[in-house]
């Protein structure tokens, strides 16, 4: 008489569940190579105009980089105003420039990589905010005749901040627009951050792929600010200079290099914040602002975005950095 068999062992919940989420790893690692190599090949396709054929109406030349600097009609006075990190540059900052006092008018500069400017697709001190002040440096000294007002958005901000930390003789006083200086790094960032798939990321979210025109108007369909047909124009255009997303994929794979967050009261000259109250910048940051400069001139914006939804508060933050010497 034969003895019972016992029946084939199952393999282990634990051991099915290892291997549908191996697959699901190598479907999602296969599905990553695919996008990045069709981004790639799209980017070599759409970013295809040569930079020396583009005609700048008065640019500035340091070390062999072109700037692009746009001056606005006004008063006598300028005011430079210097953009977030936007692949447009200073394209849609011309309302701070109409809302200015009169006396003022606003000189917008495109920092290196961004707008009109010279791309740098490789690893550069440029792309620190230390090297971009010293770029913005040699612009002032080149185009004015003493110390101006400097007006800076975001990463615009932290530039603006360090020029009046390194070169007080050049800035008469800054307004920062919603800078935050002790703010991480996103996980969308992080991605950008990767060779070969970052490049991929950074097409797709900052500069020509499916979601930069949306990120670069987030609020739109919530009542903030749109770009106009002309501006979209404009953008598509810069967004087709040659090594624009390699540029700005190795100016976001560069660590900061500032002085100035750690040294903010050491800053001579006046300094204003405009903080928008429905924006990203928490309210903490301000606090940490007034700590570090007790003489920190303060105006809050009630909009998502200062520096598009309500220029007139950033024109009176200018006007108090006259009347505080």
């Amino acid at each position: 008489m034969r003895g019972l068999t016992a029946p084939p062992k199952q393999d282990a919940p634990s051991r099915a569940v290892a291997r549908i989420v191996t697959l699901v790893v190598l479907l999602a690692a296969a599905g990553f190579a695919i996008y990045t190599a069709v981004v790639l090949q799209q980017i070599d396709l759409v970013e295809d105009t040569r930079a020396e054929g583009i005609a700048l109406t008065d640019p500035s030349e340091v070390d062999g980089l072109t700037i692009n600097v746009v001056a606005d009609a006004g008063g006598p006075q300028p005011v430079v105003i210097l953009h977030d990190v936007d692949i447009s540059g200073g394209l849609v900052l011309g309302s701070i420039s109409e809302t200015l006092p009169e006396e003022y008018h606003g000189v917008r500069v495109d920092l290196a990589g961004f707008g009109y400017s010279e791309r740098i697709p490789r690893e550069s001190q440029v792309h620190t905010v230390a090297g971009m002040a010293d770029v913005m440096a040699e612009v002032l000294e080149d185009r004015f005749d003493g110390p101006v007002p400097v007006v800076g958005v975001g990463f615009g901000g932290e530039v603006a901040a360090e020029l009046a930390h390194t070169y007080p003789n050049l800035v008469t006083g800054v307004v920062l627009v919603d800078v935050d200086f002790w703010a991480g790094r996103s996980l969308l960032t992080s991605v950008q951050r990767l060779p070969w798939v970052g490049t991929a990321a950074t097409y797709t979210w900052e500069t020509g792929g499916r979601f930069a025109t949306e990120d670069w108007s987030p609020y739109c369909d919530e009542g903030g600010w749109c770009p106009t047909r002309d501006e979209i124009g404009l953008r598509s255009f810069i967004v087709s200079i040659e090594d624009t997303t390699n540029s700005l994929h190795e100016f976001i794979r560069t660590h900061d290099a500032a002085v100035a967050p750690a040294n903010l009261g050491d800053i001579t000259v006046p300094v204003a914040y405009v903080w928008s109250r429905d924006g990203v910048v928490p309210f903490d940051t301000i606090e940490r602002m007034e700590e570090e400069i007790p003489s920190l001139i303060f105006l809050e914006s009630p909009t998502y975005q200062a520096h598009m939804e309500d220029p007139a508060t950033i024109a009176a933050a200018v006007r108090a950095l006259t009347a505080n010497p």
